[in-house]
């Protein structure tokens, strides 16, 4: 049965943005720091897809012809990731507020790994909003082509190598989507790349995991610990780490609302009180050929 949702001005607070949650985010979430944000006024919006035949040369006075455009869409859905948990107000003022912090900031953590492992590593299609496979993931997507690069085989896995970078920037530079690429890998990934040298014996990954932002061929690289494979999305994945490399462009995340919290007194005959945190996204691959996959093989 179709819910009306009524709750959007029902008493939720968004999380400043200078505050602990939003700022464990960014710095947990690969795909809230750099998929192409979409806001959305609804829990599901489709997204244009422009295609067209290029740009005329005309002469002057001459007659601009007219392109024939092809709109297409890709459907975004939201789906809602939310926890609650309650607190005696009993208990003395500041470390009420310091519990409250804390679990907000616990929960930030472990939805920006589920939200990355739904978005980049869960292996099935969707199978719809509000389910354990929310979203069809960059892997899967990928993986229906030829776009996913074992390293390695079962029982016999290997490393990363030079080749395997070159060879991933190599198909997407040659193709439609060159540009705006960004390099977002699990950390099993960052020893190998830390170490990875070319031929000439220069590093790869330029300021290799230090204070600064690294970089692998100028393209900013990202870590992830949601980019695992899993049947279904979790915080904690368990299967093959993966390194994505791909156009930021094509992943589009939708922004219903969120990240969010509200409060309420729970069995006030005990004086205790619950709290609730909620964040609502959508997510969808535009194109699958912007993205090459590299998987290392348990």
């Amino acid at each position: 049965m179709a819910r009306t949702d009524a709750s959007q001005a029902n008493g939720w607070i968004p999380e400043p943005t200078t505050g602990e949650v939003l700022t464990r985010i960014y710095e947990t979430s690969a795909v809230e720091r750099v998929a192409r944000r979409v806001q959305m006024n609804s829990p599901s919006v489709r997204v244009p897809r422009f295609e067209h035949e290029g740009a005329s040369i005309v002469p002057e006075g001459g007659l601009i012809p007219v392109q024939d455009a092809t709109l297409d869409t890709v459907l975004v859905e939201a789906s809602k990731f939310a926890d609650r948990f309650t607190v005696s107000i009993e208990d003395d003022r500041d470390a009420v507020v310091s519990l409250v912090n804390s679990f907000k900031a616990s929960w930030a953590d472990s939805y920006a790994r589920k939200l990355d492992n739904a978005c980049l590593g869960v292996t099935a299609a969707s199978t719809g909003p509000g389910t354990d496979v929310p979203f069809t993931s960059v892997y899967a997507a990928v993986a229906a082509g030829a776009g996913v690069t074992a390293l390695g085989a079962a029982g016999a896995p290997r490393n990363l190598q030079y080749e395997d970078l070159v060879t991933a920037f190599d198909n997407l530079e040659q193709g439609d989507n060159f540009g705006n690429l960004v390099v977002v890998a699990h950390p099993a990934f960052a020893g190998q790349l830390r170490n990875l040298k070319d031929a000439s014996g220069v590093r790869v990954v330029d300021q290799p995991l230090g204070a600064g932002l690294p970089t692998i061929f100028g393209y900013s690289l990202v870590f992830s610990k949601g980019a695992r494979t899993s049947a279904t999305a979790t915080q904690s994945p368990t299967g093959n780490p993966l390194l994505i490399v791909g156009n930021r462009s094509q992943m589009i995340l939708g922004v219903l609302d969120g990240p969010e919290s509200a409060a309420a007194d729970f069995r006030w005959e005990y004086d205790e009180r619950e709290v609730k945190m909620r964040a609502r996204r959508g997510f969808a691959v535009a194109d699958p050929d912007a993205f090459q996959v590299l998987e290392k093989v348990a």
